[in-house]
């Protein structure tokens, strides 16, 4: 055969239709490139759809046609679409088994192939059973397909099939989707089974179309999308959830802080409560203390009162003594006065001696209370006064010792206790100084453990504030990013045993401010203008980006932000974490041990680790906590002993205040003047008792009646005097009983207000400060109404309690938690997660984005732009060999040639390819350079998303949509040559020469699937061919097949023989013979 000398083509020889439309049993010869003629209904289509069938599973039959209504059950069946039961030429019911069968010619394996299918129909409503089938080294006549007796047709079943005498398996039958595929595979091609079977069919079915630019990119181009696309898809993806989980985290975090403010707005609306709420309790106090004073106030006055009352008692008795004196007045006789003087003298006398007498009582208990007070006063107050002072100094009142004596003796007393009294003023002082410095210490602890309870940390004031400053300037700029300590951004310390003496040795570097690189010159001028001389801005984008050195402390250090990772690593990476002190000879430059050994720049000193406050790891505010409750114990413990020895001294204080030191108001002879008077005392009222016992006395008494009604009147008036004194004395028991009250009221308030002063001991300052002024504004004690302080927690407890679960609520939607976590008790929490999302969580998304997002680029450009370059590089020298071999084939006075047009929305990939150029062509030197151009990462931008958010990824995946692509045909008119394009002589060209272009077209699209350096098939299909082709053209037309080694089956009417059949190997001719069609062969081409 002539076709086997082409040794690239695997070329059908033959054909088989068992039970196929109107064929019964018909083998058709196929010599290299065939032409299928007959009228009109004969079957030439119907040949064409069983070889498209069998090697490409194609049931859109007769295409070019449009016939609709065809299908396999139809074919098998022999269905004339005729009504009665003749309809159907293989009958209704009866099962029928069809076969399509083609046999190859194989120059390289020098052996033929058989490639089949069989259909199997058991009723005329299915046709289910269809499967291919490949047989090697064997021809038609080497199987039994079927057999003919006594003029029957009998098709052999497939489990019955056999080759060379062997059956085959049932293994071997496959269905469609396997079976062409590796029917296609078997004939040497390595195209998808969709794809072949388009460009097979739109050859067959030959519909031009007016859009050229649509008909080139479909028919001569692979349609190869895009294999990484997948994998971008993947990475896209991966990034996408990074990107939403980020966003997430952003959206939470900036729900937090809007929840900070408000809870910040809650608990400084809270602290002012909390406030008036004291001070509701203290003015309390302080208004039952001035009730307390006023009573003590009108206890004085009564006592003044009572030494008015007492006065007037005073003259009412001298009055009353003045009518005694006119009944003595009475007696005005000699005798009488004699005796009476006598008597009044005696009685005088009697009279300024007890008098005196009293005096000396008095100057008696006064020593004696001395005596007492000195007693009191010498365990603590006298250590060192000799034996004999002491015992002087106990018995003023012993008349025994002399006056000198004692009196040398309260001046060595006077003198010390002087001393003492000095003494004690002077620690009262500085004892009061000490128990107020730890007073407000305590309170500033107590603040803080507030705060830490709250799950907030405290910084430096001066760090703070240059904090608060940057990020306001940020917000005035419109600047969205995060100001942060150093501390704050250290999640966590390996190896906790070292947090001291890493903390203590960076010290106040621990509140160096970090701020993203891009915004790092903004944060030193803000600081720079502020002239704030205690604050620190790290130079981020300055900072060199190393790795973590093992065994350093940088090392033990989880740090997710990457710049607070670039600043550790710089600070850190240098010193080495030393077992013990041998271990830290070895590191001069740069060493710490656990308990604080530093060896620095070859120099060795200890570092003090005990008063290191913690800051690093989401633990510290727990063990900030945890000391600063340690601390508050401490600072109580203290404060009560240092108030005892402040309630001592003061209790030692008055006791020597009420001691009265000068010695002008002691008479230490008083004792011995006492005995003394006391005898004389009683020798005078002997004698007087003498003088009134003798009986010419008595007589004068009689005379004394008459004045007995003056003395009775007199004596009325003493009385009420008196009894105004006993009035006076009952109001004076009253007050103090409501002195007693009052302190009784007093205890209890100031209790209750101890119970909150106790809970709010922070508060306790700046709650009496703030009465203070209230009390000093309003003049009165009572300053808060329980009105005003129930409208101050509803404030609280209502609005703002409600605006805070609210955004809880609102945080929980947005990631996903537990919306009974709201209200107050939940702050410490939120708080919690704000810390751990802030400074972890989202560094360490935004980490795995970057890298994602550096992963999504390498993807896009590495593979992605590759691979469409790649296949652009192969397109475009596709074209070129198909105009190269064009240029070589006339069609009459045209030559044909292939136009690839960049298009102009796709210049962004364009740019970035032709830039690559400067790249060796390589995306992956690109991604590992500096990548500093600016428009290139704009493109690269811009083109990723244009491909990821395109509805239609073929848009930008197929390779084919790049270009616009069109045909220049060029006509010689004598001896001018004529260029116009394709596209642009849609409407003015004659039939022929819209045709040849598009078959031109379909040609170089099935050439894709046939590979030049393997031996294949290389089948193509025309239904209804060349209908406007002029004879010249025809030639052409066939001569480029041929010269491409084509094997191209034609069907035709039998009045294109003439034009058609002369240029090709054979005709076959389809002849009627009643309702079935019969093949005539032998019309093969004469040279």
């Amino acid at each position: 055969m002539e076709e086997q000398t082409t040794l690239n083509r695997k070329t059908a020889s033959r054909l088989l239709l068992i039970n196929w439309s109107r064929f019964q049993r018909e083998i058709i010869r196929l010599e290299g490139s065939t032409l299928i003629t007959g009228i009109n209904g004969s079957g030439k289509s119907t040949i064409l759809d069983a070889m498209t069938f069998l090697l490409t599973g194609n049931t859109k039959f007769n295409t070019a046609a449009k016939d609709r209504d065809r299908s396999v059950l139809a074919y098998v069946r022999g269905d004339t679409r005729s009504n009665g039961d003749s309809r159907y030429l293989r009958g209704k019911d009866k099962a029928v088994i069809s076969y399509i069968v083609m046999e190859f010619w194989s120059p390289v394996d020098e052996q033929y192939q058989l490639c089949g299918v069989v259909m199997e129909s058991p009723n005329c409503t299915e046709c289910k059973m269809q499967n291919w089938f490949v047989i090697r080294d064997a021809r038609l006549e080497d199987a039994n397909f079927c057999e003919i007796k006594d003029g029957n047709l009998y098709v052999t079943p497939k489990n019955e099939l056999h080759v060379h005498g062997k059956l085959i398996k049932a293994s071997e039958f496959k269905r469609k989707e396997e079976g062409t595929s590796q029917l296609l595979r078997t004939l040497g091609l390595r195209s998808d089974v969709h794809t072949y079977r388009q460009k097979i069919m739109k050859m067959m079915a030959f519909n031009p179309e007016n859009n050229i630019d649509k008909f080139i990119q479909d028919c001569v181009f692979d349609a190869g999308n895009i294999q990484s696309l997948a994998n971008l898809k993947e990475q896209r993806q991966k990034f996408e959830e990074i990107k939403a989980l980020y966003e997430r985290l952003s959206q939470g975090k900036k729900k937090l802080e809007e929840l900070e403010k408000v809870v910040q707005e809650y608990e400084e609306k809270l602290r002012r409560y909390n406030v008036r709420r004291m001070m509701f309790r203290y003015q309390d106090t302080v208004a039952i203390s001035e009730q307390q004073e006023e009573s003590i106030r009108r206890a004085e006055f009564l006592r003044k009162q009572l030494k008015d009352l007492e006065a007037k008692y005073e003259i009412a008795l001298r009055d009353y003594n003045a009518a005694n004196e006119r009944l003595t007045i009475c007696r005005s006789n000699q005798d009488f006065q004699n005796m009476q003087s006598q008597l009044s003298g005696l009685e005088h006398q009697i009279e300024n001696m007890s008098r005196d007498l009293t005096d000396l009582e008095k100057d008696i208990a006064t020593l004696t209370k001395l005596e007492e007070q000195i007693g009191a006063l010498l365990n603590w107050a006298l250590p060192e006064l000799n034996e004999e002072d002491r015992r002087v100094g106990t018995a003023f009142s012993d008349p025994e010792i002399a006056a000198d004596r004692k009196l040398s003796a309260f001046f060595s007393l006077k003198t010390q206790l002087t001393q003492e009294k000095e003494k004690i003023s002077a620690d009262l002082v500085h004892i009061g100084d000490a128990v107020k410095e730890l007073q407000d210490e305590k309170i500033e602890v107590a603040k803080t453990i507030r705060q830490l309870e709250n799950n907030v940390m405290t910084y430096p004031k001066e760090a703070e504030a240059a904090k608060a400053e940057i990020k306001k300037a940020f917000a005035e700029d419109g600047i969205d990013t995060d100001v942060r300590f150093l501390a704050e951004l250290v999640s966590e310390v390996k190896e906790p045993k070292w947090r001291r003496a890493i903390e203590t040795f960076l010290g106040r570097k621990r509140f160096f401010i970090i701020v993203d690189g891009k915004y790092c010159h903004r944060a030193m001028e803000v600081l720079h203008n502020s002239k704030n001389y205690s604050a620190t801005v790290v130079i981020t984008d300055k900072l060199p980006d190393t790795e973590a050195q093992e065994g350093s402390a940088a090392g033990i250090l989880t740090v997710p932000n990457v710049y607070a990772r670039r600043y550790v690593n710089y600070l850190l990476n240098g010193i080495h974490l030393c077992k013990d002190l041998e271990e830290l000879h070895d590191f001069p430059k740069g060493g710490l041990m656990e308990d604080g050994g530093l060896a620095k720049s070859y120099a060795f000193s200890n570092m003090d680790i005990r008063k290191t406050k913690i800051y690093f790891g989401q633990d510290a505010i727990k063990l900030q906590l945890k000391e600063a409750k340690k601390q508050e114990e401490q600072l109580r413990e203290e404060l009560a002993h240092k108030e005892e020895e402040l309630k001592v001294l003061r209790e030692h204080k008055d006791e020597l205040e009420k001691l009265d030191l000068n010695e002008d108001h002691y008479k230490m002879n008083a004792p011995l003047l006492h005995a003394e008077q006391s005898e004389k005392k009683r020798e005078l009222e002997k004698a007087l008792s003498d003088l009134k016992n003798n009986p010419d006395f008595v007589a004068i008494l009689q005379e004394q009646e008459a004045a007995q009604a003056a003395v009775k009147t007199a004596d009325s008036i003493r009385q009420k005097a008196e009894q105004d004194i006993i009035v006076n004395k009952n109001e004076t028991a009253h007050e103090e009983k409501n002195q007693f009250e009052l302190s009784g009221k007093l205890k209890v308030a100031e209790n209750q207000y101890l119970e909150l002063e106790r809970e709010h001991f922070e508060l306790k300052k700046e709650m009496l400060s703030e009465y203070e002024k209230l009390r000093e504004r309003n003049g009165r004690s009572i300053v808060v109404t329980e009105k005003r302080l129930n409208e101050l927690r509803n404030e609280v407890e209502n609005n703002l309690v409600k605006n805070m679960e609210d955004i809880q609520i609102a945080y929980c939607r947005i990631a996903g938690g537990d919306m009974n976590r709201r209200g107050p008790a939940f702050i410490v929490y939120y708080r919690g997660l704000y810390q751990d999302l802030a400074n972890v969580q989202i560094e360490r998304a935004s980490e795995s984005l970057q890298e994602q997002a550096g992963k999504l680029e390498s993807a896009f450009m590495n593979d992605f732009v590759a691979e469409i370059r790649e296949k652009i590089t192969a397109a475009r020298e596709e074209m070129d060999n198909i105009n190269r071999e064009l240029r070589k084939i006339p069609f009459g006075n045209d030559t044909y040639k292939f136009i690839m047009e960049e298009k102009p929305d796709r210049q962004v990939f364009f740019r970035i390819s032709n830039k690559l150029n400067a790249y060796m062509d390589n995306p992956e030197v690109y991604m590992n350079s500096l990548r500093n151009d600016e428009e290139m990462e704009r493109d690269i931008k811009e083109f990723m998303d244009l491909i990821l958010d395109s509805e239609d990824e073929s848009e930008y995946t197929d390779y084919r949509n790049y270009f616009t692509y069109d045909m220049e045909i060029t006509s010689r008119q004598g001896k001018e040559e004529m260029q116009a394009e394709l596209s642009k002589k849609q409407g003015s060209a004659s039939n022929g020469e819209k045709q040849t272009p598009y078959f031109i077209i379909l040609a170089a699209s099935l050439l894709q699937c046939y590979p030049k350096d393997k031996c294949c098939m290389r089948l193509g299909f025309i239904d209804e061919a060349f209908s406007a082709l002029s004879k010249e053209r025809i030639e052409k037309m066939v001569q480029y097949f041929e010269e491409n080694n084509f094997q191209i089956i034609y069907a035709a009417p039998p009045e294109k023989i003439a034009s058609i059949g002369s240029y090709i190997h054979s005709t076959v001719s389809l002849v009627e013979s009643g309702r079935y069609t019969h093949v005539v062969e032998g019309l093969v081409k004469v040279s």
